[in-house]
């Protein structure tokens, strides 16, 4: 059996973005801490589709008790290395999953 390591991620959310004549104006950028566990996924084969309606295919997951934030766009896993951009987050009745 795998042994299964908590680890801390810092999720980076952006706030209060708009656009103004056509052209995106930043917002500010505010960081989270959330415990959970990471769960690579090598096998390429799992894919999924995000808010937007986009495939992606699944590279890791990380199961947090967190409830989503809105706006969250990367998560950050310094313990094994990891910044990646979100492709999804599903809420669930007791935790959530975030997808990369």
């Amino acid at each position: 059996m795998i042994k299964r390591y908590s680890h801390t991620a810092i999720i980076t959310a952006e706030i209060g973005g708009y656009l103004r004549h056509g052209e995106w104006v930043e917002g500010s950028k505010q960081e989270f801490t959330v415990r959970g566990q990471y769960f690579p996924n090598n096998s390429g084969h799992q894919k999924k589709v995000n808010t937007d309606g986009n495939e992606f295919t699944v590279k890791g997951e990380f199961s947090t008790q967190q409830k989503k934030i809105e706006g969250a766009t990367r998560i950050r896993i310094d313990s094994i290395g990891l910044d990646s951009r979100i492709e999804s987050w599903e809420q669930f009745q007791v935790h959530s999953v975030i997808y990369i």
